[in-house]
């Protein structure tokens, strides 16, 4: 069932877990903005639809929610993988990749989708990346906005770009190519910044199948069709809860430079059982 209310619509690449994990973040910031909208969501012929009630709501009025909304380190010791708080309107806390001090538990749920490590510092790249969600939101594809995205020290730009989460599976394009990591060579490369922070924000409620009977482990999602709200939608990207969809897609997590130093696939369609 389709709803009239229809506000938002974007392209998206569903084989792009980073750019579906993106539609799945803003369908959480959604949720969170217009609580009493109905907000609701579902993918169709290579689109992404938001509807709810408030024929006012656009894209770009929540992508600039999102770039302003200021984002708390939650542990002022750890600069590389703290806990975040998204603050107001939002009020979301991220922390799908924390595992406990003796690493046996997994606590946010999601610790086996970390891309980063070493000396990258979570934080940091989702504020930096967060910020240009504006002027993707001001154009007709934000998830194909790229930019090259530099850290401020100082009042003046680093010279280097500053590296991406990962999550966009372009990326791994680039180094397969290259034959080597960008960053691994100190290289200023562009990202893809809407993607790499709101897919950040979507892992957070809605993961992946971790299939361990693989080798390497490979996470399976299903994109949905019909008219869902969150909570619902979440449990059908997983595979807990049947629903009509227009694929389960298939994606692994390959080295690029390091053991914890990860990025994600292409993902390939699975046949329907």
């Amino acid at each position: 069932m389709r709803d009239s209310s229809l506000t938002i619509s974007i392209p998206v690449d569903v084989t792009n877990p980073g750019q579906f994990f993106a539609c799945c973040g803003m369908f959480e910031l959604a949720d969170r903005l217009w609580p009493d909208g109905d907000v609701c969501a579902y993918f169709d012929a290579g689109r992404f639809y938001l509807t709810q009630g408030d024929t006012t709501c656009t894209i770009s009025s929540l992508l600039n929610l999102f770039a302003s909304a200021e984002c708390e380190q939650l542990d002022p010791h750890d600069s590389a993988a703290s806990p975040l708080q998204l603050m107001t309107p939002f009020n979301l806390r991220l922390d799908w990749w924390i595992k406990s001090e003796n690493n046996q538990v997994d606590l946010g749920g999601g610790g086996q989708l970390k891309t980063w490590a070493g000396k990258q510092f979570g934080p940091l790249i989702f504020r930096l990346m967060k910020s240009f969600a504006t002027v993707a939101g001001s154009t007709p594809s934000p998830l194909d906005y790229a930019a090259s995205v530099f850290d401020i020290k100082g009042g003046k730009p680093s010279k280097k770009t500053i590296s991406p989460f990962y999550f966009d599976s372009r990326r791994e394009g680039t180094c397969l190519d290259l034959g080597f990591s960008p960053d691994e060579q100190n290289m200023s490369v562009e990202a893809y910044p809407a993607v790499e922070s709101l897919a950040m924000v979507g892992l957070q409620r809605f993961r992946p199948f971790a299939d361990d009977s693989t080798q390497p482990r490979s996470f399976l999602y299903t994109c949905w069709t019909d008219h869902l709200p969150a909570p619902i939608a979440a449990a059908v990207v997983c595979g807990q809860v049947p629903m009509a969809f227009t694929g389960k897609f298939r994606f692994t997590r390959p080295s690029r430079g390091g053991e914890y130093v990860t990025m994600f696939s292409r993902a390939t369609r699975q046949l329907k059982e």
